[in-house]
């Protein structure tokens, strides 16, 4: 990686610090980050995450799709908030305010989108990748939390990407 200047260094400091709030042991965390790349975090007190395969983004979508055209993909769909892949599955997580799982549509739209948070008993832990992870292999950023002025994607908004919500025109699913 490139030597950060020192407001990326901060910017940097301060994801990571707020992504380690949301580990049962940041300690701990830290470690699965140097060590493995990844590390298991509890959604729900800082973030929750959507959960999205892919071929909902566009249906030529698969195990063989690029950072860059799943980069390019979300720009077309104006999505935005943090955003990280797991390649192997495929699946794209957004990380989106704590609690919209209590409000996210179950059972509707696309097959296997999905809003993971901390709505008890139901806390769900998600595998994170470290902030340095930028491509593939496993799992890897599409949108850095320390990319943007704010890392959480509004919800509504999602809602209607992904054809979960009312759509404008007709005020209805």
């Amino acid at each position: 990686m490139h030597a950060l200047q020192e407001t990326d260094r901060a910017r940097w400091a301060d994801a990571e610090a707020w992504l380690l709030r949301a580990a049962p042991s940041p300690q701990t965390a830290a470690m699965e980050w140097a060590r493995h790349c990844v590390a298991v975090l509890a959604a729900g007190q800082k973030w929750d995450v959507v959960r999205v395969p892919y071929a909902v983004l566009h249906p030529d979508f698969g195990l063989d799709t690029t950072p860059d055209k799943l980069r390019h993909q979300v720009g077309e769909l104006k999505m935005s908030g943090s955003m990280f892949c797991d390649p192997y599955r495929p699946y794209l997580y957004v990380m989106v305010p704590p609690g919209t799982d209590k409000t996210w549509p179950h059972d509707s739209g696309p097959a296997g989108v999905e809003c993971l948070g901390g709505t008890r008993p139901f806390i769900h832990h998600v595998g994170v990748p470290s902030l340095d992870r930028l491509a593939p292999p496993g799992l890897f950023w599409l949108i850095p939390p320390y990319s943007l002025d704010s890392p959480l994607a509004d919800p509504e908004h999602l809602k209607q990407v992904l054809r979960l919500g009312p759509r404008p025109d007709t005020g209805t699913p």
